[in-house]
């Protein structure tokens, strides 16, 4: 019971950390937004060009950027005092999982530098994690729709995240189906970070203590 305890603990530091590693590459890279302009036909469906596109894109996440203190404003699309508020909720939601990612990473490799965690709680803790993102992804499958509107109802007030193309241009360029690209992008983090403990787990024998 004790190893299983330990096990989804190191889990939880696991996820958290590979969560905010995964939203830091889309937060700099601009990575999958720049594939899915074309893909998911934005500027045609947006009806602007695609440097305008980006454009509002960059602006939008550098607001999202725990370094940045500047007031919500976008240069050429229409918004309300309702999607700037959700985006200021945003904003501290990534501070929050910026935060919670770097604790979590030096809590990992403090234990992973004393050997404190043994081969079978990584295997546990290997499992857990995987498991998270096989569950998250089946749901996606299934009701991406229902996923992200439960989402949005347990890290957001009210209807805040409810946008009216006409005013709230903003969700012309950032449709549901690029924020599924994201979650499947983070998820990919989740299961490299899986696989490590698994492979130290099962393989690694200097790696941490037995």
């Amino acid at each position: 019971m004790k190893r299983a305890i330990a096990g989804c603990l190191v889990a939880i530091a696991v996820l958290l950390f590979t969560t905010a590693l995964g939203l830091a590459v889309i937060h700099v890279s601009d990575f999958p937004y720049v594939l899915d302009v074309d893909l998911l036909n934005i500027c045609e469906k947006a009806e602007l060009p695609r440097a305008e596109v980006i454009l509002n894109y960059n602006v939008v996440m550098e607001y999202l950027s725990p370094f940045t203190s500047n007031e919500f404003a976008l240069p050429t699309l229409g918004y309300t005092a309702q999607s700037s508020f959700h985006f200021y909720e945003c904003k501290n939601l990534f501070k929050g999982i910026y935060i919670m990612g770097l604790v979590s990473a030096l809590i990992l490799a403090f234990l992973y530098k004393k050997k404190a965690v043994s081969k079978l709680t990584l295997r546990v803790s290997g499992i857990v994690t995987l498991a998270i993102p096989v569950v998250i992804g089946a749901a996606l499958l299934t009701n991406f729709d229902w996923v992200f509107a439960f989402f949005h109802s347990m890290f957001f007030a009210g209807e805040t995240w409810i946008f009216d193309p006409n005013v709230d241009e903003i969700i012309k360029i950032m449709p549901s189906e690029f924020f599924m690209h994201c979650a499947i992008f983070i998820a990919l983090f989740w299961i490299a970070g899986a696989a490590i403990q698994l492979k130290i787990g099962y393989l690694d024998e200097e790696a941490c203590k037995t």
